[in-house]
């Protein structure tokens, strides 16, 4: 696009006959790249039509992202009891999308719909760099929540050495996301392509500049490829890994839970023992939709860079990009349904929210959609002169509580069908 913009700058400072508004006029039209107009012979453009469709996938994107992911904030901010280290990963997952939604896209939004370059050096390589910072920040948010997961969930009684790993984590997040963010904010620069001192016309275009590329140690077919691996390979693994783990200790207690309570056969216990299996079939769908959200959202801007980046497509299609990079901002609309709107605690604080803004009939729109995915609140409860078992929700730090079957005639001196409380699912 950047080769394009030269060209056709050329093609027009060959014309004398311009006035400075005539000038005025053809970059103005010229800055538009999706336009039906030809305005220069080889300029590169698009139809208005698809402009539209792009401007409009933007919108939605960016605007129910920033409006769930600002909920999902302001739920774990003004309520002590919802800043738990679990939900501290959910908030630093928040606040990365958030920002993707508000800053990032709408810098790239920008650069997609403009050729030109109004802002300067300086916003040219904070938007550069940090547009890359908000995605690694996300991605890696991702990972890390599904691995501390993995650890809560497959080592319940070790809670210092989740509590450790669980800050190890998030710094690492964010210094991972820093570090590889630095050879973005370097080679992002501008680049003066026509200038009319007399008529008050300067165009720059702010991009990679491959030639700071040459000059730093890596260069940008092996940091494109490194990106590709940290950014999206590894994450992908690690909630595929963690998430199949999580999903088989389920399966293994769920089955344990109802050999206690073969026994007792009648059509309640059956009834319970159904919607238990249906909670966990639903919790199963959702660990699903996660991976599935990721692996599908992201993947073709990965291998799209990679494309251009080898040389391997003959132009930058300016399309194509934007329809990769709304796909993989869209899992930034998708990740606080996903985290928070399936999560008890976080439904009960976004209804308080809109009960005091006014807005419950909103509140309950989202509510009747949302039941029909998460996974049902059912008790599985099962009595007979020996066994007593059930299944009971979160508490108020968001860990699961499972209540063990105890045996009347026990050992251990307990009342009647006493309980024994573990931390689980």
């Amino acid at each position: 696009m950047a080769d394009d913009s030269n060209n056709s700058t050329d093609t027009a400072a060959t014309n004398p006959v311009h006035t400075c508004h005539q000038w005025e006029l053809l970059f103005s039209k010229l800055n538009h790249y999706f336009r039906d107009e030809n305005v220069l012979d080889g300029s590169e453009h698009s139809s208005n039509f698809i402009g539209n469709l792009i401007i409009v996938a933007y919108a939605v994107v960016i605007i129910l992202g920033a409006v769930g992911n600002l909920l999902t904030i302001v739920a774990i901010v003004r309520n002590a009891q919802m800043r738990t280290v679990r939900n501290f990963f959910i908030l630093n997952l928040a606040l990365s999308d958030f920002f993707i939604c508000t800053v990032t896209a709408p810098i790239t939004l920008y650069t997609v719909l403009y050729m030109f370059w109004p802002f300067g050096t300086t916003i040219c390589k904070i938007a550069g760099s940090l547009q890359g910072f908000n995605i690694f920040l996300s991605t890696f948010s991702i990972a890390a929540i599904a691995l501390d997961r993995y650890v809560l969930i497959i080592f319940p009684m070790k809670r210092q050495r989740q509590h450790n790993l669980s800050l190890l984590f998030f710094s690492l997040i964010w210094l991972i996301s820093f570090v590889l963010a630095l050879p973005l904010f370097t080679a992002s620069d501008i680049n003066l392509i026509f200038e009319k001192p007399d008529c008050g016309i300067q165009l720059t275009i702010c991009h990679e500049q491959n030639q700071r590329w040459k000059e730093m140690p890596i260069n940008k077919e092996t940091y494109t490829v490194g990106v590709m691996v940290t950014q999206y390979a590894i994450p992908l693994t690690s909630i595929v890994f963690a998430y199949s783990r999580i999903a088989v200790r389920m399966r293994t207690r769920l089955a344990a839970r109802n050999s206690l309570c073969n026994a007792v056969q009648n059509s309640t216990v059956n009834q319970r023992r159904k919607s238990v299996v249906e909670r966990q079939r639903r919790t199963h769908l959702l660990l699903i939709c996660i991976v599935v959200v990721f692996a599908i959202a992201w993947l073709p801007l990965n291998v799209f860079h990679v494309v251009n980046t080898f040389g391997w497509s003959e132009k930058f299609s300016v399309p194509t990009f934007a329809l990769c990079h709304v796909l993989a901002i869209t899992s930034a609309c998708l990740n606080p349904m996903s985290y928070a709107f399936f999560n008890q605690n976080f439904r009960q604080e976004f209804a308080v929210m809109f009960e005091e803004t006014k807005l419950l009939w909103v509140w309950a729109k989202i509510r009747d959609f949302v039941n029909r995915w998460r996974p049902s609140k059912s008790t599985h409860q099962c009595n007979s002169t020996k066994v007593t078992c059930r299944d009971i929700d979160s508490d108020q730090n968001g860990n699961r509580q499972v209540l063990l079957p105890t045996e009347a005639n026990s050992q251990v001196p307990m009342k009647e069908n006493a309980v024994v409380i573990i931390n689980s699912v």
